[in-house]
């Protein structure tokens, strides 16, 4: 005969499994798109594409972390609802690659998110992940069930390159949903509860067989030399010296042909005040900015420009444009002494 202690004991943590167990599938949340606090029923949009305009990059762009694509900022607001009967309330999380549609993207690219201006990488690596908080999904009010309550976040979705070698034409692998908007122990288990965001048009992105290649002539090879400027003629916002230079694009063999070029300029020293303004990392009281020849609006760093005006033709096989390199005086007492500083200019498609 059994001892009757033993049944106790197993039926004892055959129950508390069981609960908890039921506790866990308890907590989901239905969270879609739009303010509708209001409603005591879930409402709104559960499913929106973001698919990939027709970009082109050169092969020698897919080099590991290379921005490639990044959507449009968002800023949406959903609200959530306790659909399955947690009245302690929870918060909404971003759930990443929710269906696994992602394990479809190429080896080639990384998919991305920013939530709440903070990058959250490779996305596209696991299924149904966790990702940050969000923000109170639902709260208690004394009943049974919690009261619904929104949650406004701003996201972009981006594609990085990983260093694999991309094919020549990306297939079209149909929508890929991206992230998930849930409650905070793991994704609703009921279909078409929640909003998802999927990205669409991977074949949209076309890889060129043409590397432009870029030179800039100014006082000497990829080099701007002010010379020497005297300090007793410096006045706040004073332009010391205006050095011209050229930036040149090599785009022979013919890979380029029905593209428009388009340039950037980015920098480490790029002023905290003025994004069109470069600080020497001694900080002498000068400032250095970008013109085009013949205008007087500085250049934004971090900002992309035409580099042609239209689309190239087969015979093109260089383009050059020019620009100049501007010495601002920032204080009426510079400090003397030799000063450097860098930027890196960048000629891809438009």
């Amino acid at each position: 005969m059994a001892n009757p202690m033993i049944k106790k004991i197993i039926f004892l943590l055959a129950f508390l499994l069981t609960t908890l167990l039921y506790s866990q599938e308890s907590l989901a949340l239905s969270c879609r798109y739009g303010s509708n606090s209001s409603s005591s029923t879930p409402t709104g949009t559960i499913l929106q594409a973001f698919p990939i305009g027709s970009v082109s990059f050169a092969q020698s762009d897919f080099t590991s972390g290379t921005l490639l694509w990044r959507s449009s900022t968002y800023t949406a607001t959903f609200t959530c609802w306790d659909t399955n009967k947690y009245p302690q309330g929870e918060d909404a999380y971003i759930y990443w690659n929710p269906q696994g549609d992602l394990s479809k993207v190429d080896p080639s690219l990384n998919v991305g998110v920013t939530i709440n201006g903070t990058d959250y990488d490779s996305v596209n690596s696991g299924k149904g992940i966790r990702g940050p908080d969000v923000g109170a999904g639902t709260k208690y009010n004394g009943t049974s069930v919690a009261t619904p309550l929104t949650v406004t976040v701003s996201f972009s979705i981006y594609i990085k390159a990983t260093g694999v070698t991309p094919p020549s034409t990306f297939a079209d692998i149909g929508s890929a949903r991206v992230f998930q908007v849930d409650g905070v122990r793991a994704l609703n288990s009921t279909p078409n509860s929640n909003y998802n965001a999927e990205l669409t048009s991977f074949n949209n992105i076309n890889v060129l067989q043409c590397t432009p290649t870029v030179t800039i002539t100014g006082t000497s090879s990829n080099t701007i030399d002010f010379g020497t400027v005297m300090k007793e003629t410096s006045a706040v916002g004073k332009v010391a010296k205006t050095i011209p230079f050229t930036i040149s694009s090599d785009v022979s063999g013919g890979g380029c042909k029905g593209q428009q070029l388009v340039v950037s300029f980015s920098s480490s020293y790029v002023s905290s005040s003025d994004s069109s303004l470069l600080i020497p990392s001694t900080k002498p009281g000068v400032g250095i900015y970008i013109t085009t020849a013949g205008s007087t609006t500085p250049l934004t760093f971090g900002t992309i420009y035409n580099f042609t005006d239209s689309t190239l033709s087969s015979n093109v096989s260089s383009v050059t444009n020019s620009y100049n390199a501007n010495l601002k005086w920032l204080t009426n007492s510079p400090t003397p002494g030799a000063f450097s500083t860098t930027a890196v200019v960048s000629i891809t498609f438009k």
